[in-house]
């Protein structure tokens, strides 16, 4: 699945496979959440990725693919570099103005810890993942259950949709 769009912001040119979907698009929702769930791999971060795209082109956020698309591939490669489980989850909210998204994991291995951007230097490859997730989104931040049980911490950012709402020209 190959998703491409021309990088305007405001009626992006999107494209899934050979469909033109921005002909296609549905008007954004009022609110909902879709849930994927995809083998811990390293192709999790591709299928997620593209699953992403084609959502938001879907339901009316094309102008926010490419940067969803960054910002899901770094959560999720954190989740299969550095956690146990067998399965990744990502949850994508749509609201008409702002998109949020939750990566999540059933690992209940090991002790909580809050991700963070490493410090790097500048010819090395990692250690830049959730800095871009920080520059790229609106807001960022990682949860655990209420209830003190480890595991199931989420990874979580939120795009605003500059095409829509208040953040319409």
């Amino acid at each position: 699945m190959a998703i491409a769009t021309d990088g305007s912001a405001a009626g992006a040119h999107v494209t899934l496979g050979d469909i033109d979907m921005s002909k296609t698009a549905a008007p954004p929702l009022r609110r909902t959440t879709a849930r994927f769930v995809v083998p811990n791999s390293n192709l999790a971060p591709k299928i997620m990725r593209d699953l992403v795209g084609a959502l938001l082109v879907a339901t009316g956020h094309p102008a926010l693919v490419e940067d969803a698309r960054v910002c899901v591939s770094e959560v999720i490669t954190n989740v299969h570099l550095h956690t146990r489980t067998t399965l990744v989850y990502l949850d994508v909210t749509l609201h008409p103005e702002r998109v949020q998204f939750a990566a999540w994991d059933d690992d209940s291995w090991g002790p909580r810890f809050v991700p963070t951007w490493l410090n790097f230097h500048s010819d090395e490859e990692r250690g830049r993942g959730l800095l871009l997730v920080q520059e790229l989104s609106a807001d960022w931040g990682v949860t655990w259950p209420l209830d003190g049980e480890q595991g199931h911490k989420r990874v979580w950012f939120a795009l605003d949709d500059p095409s829509h709402g208040e953040f319409a020209a």
